[in-house]
């Protein structure tokens, strides 16, 4: 885990966790105790972070998560150096704690719609049979690195093939940063967690500044 505080209107507790990594949940939570933030932002879209609440918070039992290859594939890569659950822990942990705090929480990615539209403007033809053959590839060769950290990162840098794809990721976590540019007109203090690969895209997003949505 990562986290950072970073000044502004509002004042953001940047917070950065291995995707799956059971061990963050804890951390991620003291983090936010003694940030004690208005409003728990997530890297999910809007869709993603209200299933979360509904289905795997102050329930008796949880559903079967549904993976894709690509997904299954992190996982089962990152299980050789850490234990991993599914759904995203450090995500689903900073909802339960938001939960039980009575914080509100907002998903902050491009709802699902908005996202097929940047897809679509980013991603021609070819860089996309490059991220299928990517993703082919890290289902078959997962990165073979000796920390969790290390891990997230080399994944994220084998899915990145092309420039289409750092613009996406880029318009992704900039419609994401100014959600939580909106969220400072009412709560001086906001928690963002995010994952680990998204971090030093979300500093510069926030570095760069300008105007709420």
């Amino acid at each position: 885990m990562i986290a950072e505080r970073l000044p502004g209107r509002p004042t953001v507790l940047l917070v950065g966790s291995v995707r799956g990594l059971a061990d963050e949940v804890g951390p991620v939570q003291e983090q936010l105790v003694a940030f004690d933030p208005g409003v728990v932002a997530v890297s999910l879209s809007p869709e993603e972070a209200e299933t979360l609440a509904q289905y795997f918070v102050g329930t008796p039992t949880e559903p079967v998560v549904p993976l894709s290859a690509s997904e299954a594939s992190h996982a089962v890569g990152l299980a050789r150096i850490a234990e991993v659950q599914v759904p995203a822990p450090a995500l689903l942990g900073a909802v339960d704690w938001a939960t039980r705090a009575g914080r509100p929480v907002v998903g902050v990615d491009p709802p699902e719609d908005t996202y097929a539209e940047m897809f679509a403007a980013h991603i021609g033809y070819f860089e996309l049979v490059r991220r299928t053959l990517r993703e082919r590839q890290l289902v078959k060769r997962p990165p073979d690195v000796e920390t969790p950290d290390e891990y997230a990162l080399a994944w994220d840098r084998t899915m990145q093939p092309g420039a289409g794809s750092e613009r996406l990721a880029q318009a992704r976590d900039e419609f994401a940063a100014d959600q939580v540019r909106g969220l400072g007109r009412t709560h001086p203090k906001v928690a963002l967690v995010v994952d680990r690969e998204r971090f030093d895209s979300f500093r510069r997003a926030f570095a760069s500044g300008g105007p709420s949505a």
